[in-house]
């Protein structure tokens, strides 16, 4: 027994330089956190939009005509005055922007408006003209402010131009009236004004004015009447979709 005194005394000793080592590690220097694994940021998706958009619009037009004139009065008589109301329109169309310049293809119609001209006896003849145009336009867009972009435009195409319905109800037979459609294709152009508005993602609002150019039409007995120089003063409204 007194032989493993010794021994136990040594054990007992080298536990409590073990512990007495342990406890100055805990509270004498304490372990520093690993640090955590790299995050890297995910990258920035640009979004970039094609150019390409399509079109819809509707509006009013404020139709006029520069005279009317009879080729042979034996079938038309010679008119004093005449007027052509006004009418409804639509069209689509489809269109590229680069920058502050934008280039679009359209189609319009032009619903059909009441033609009624005099004659030197205050006698009324009665058509209908409808129209439709395909016009090539160019813009340019003059800045953008809280989301409103203003821009001026011009455009150059093709009007089609329909006679139709001519009434004469105080001529004699035969040509008191002719219900043939008489169509006339022109060259037409236009100058245009208005406001864009970013409303929603991929989609303005469009709020402008046109003025149009359409040239002339025949119509009645053997093409007999001669409508010249119709115009449009249009106020229109439309929606713009951008593809992305």
């Amino acid at each position: 027994m007194d032989r493993l005194r010794p021994l136990v005394v040594a054990s007992a000793i080298m536990l409590s330089l073990v512990g007495a080592g342990h406890a100055a590690d805990v509270t004498g220097y304490p372990s520093l956190p690993l640090p955590l694994p790299s995050q890297e940021k995910p990258l920035q998706q640009i979004e970039l939009s094609s150019g390409w958009y399509l079109r819809g619009d509707i509006g009013y037009r404020f139709q006029h005509i520069g005279s009317s004139s009879s080729g042979d009065t034996t079938m038309v008589p010679s008119l004093d005055s005449a007027k052509l109301d006004n009418a409804f329109l639509g069209g689509l169309g489809a269109g590229y922007k680069a920058g502050w310049f934008r280039f679009d293809l359209t189609g319009d119609y032009g619903w059909r408006g009441k033609y009624n001209a005099t004659t030197p006896g205050n006698t009324t003849i009665a058509a209908k003209i409808d129209t439709f145009t395909v016009m090539l336009n160019g813009y340019l867009d003059l800045g953008t402010w809280a989301g409103i972009t203003p821009y001026v435009g011009a455009g150059i195409g093709g009007a089609n131009l329909i006679f139709s319905g001519y009434e004469n109800p105080w001529a004699a037979a035969p040509m008191p009236s002719t219900a043939v459609p008489i169509h006339r294709w022109n060259v037409a152009w236009a100058a245009m004004a208005g406001l864009s508005y970013n409303f929603a993602p991929n989609l303005l609002l469009d709020v402008g004015y046109r003025h149009l150019e359409m040239g002339d039409v025949n119509g009645g007995p053997n093409g007999q009447l001669t409508v010249k120089r119709l115009t449009g003063d249009e106020i229109r409204v439309g929606i713009r979709y951008l593809i992305d």
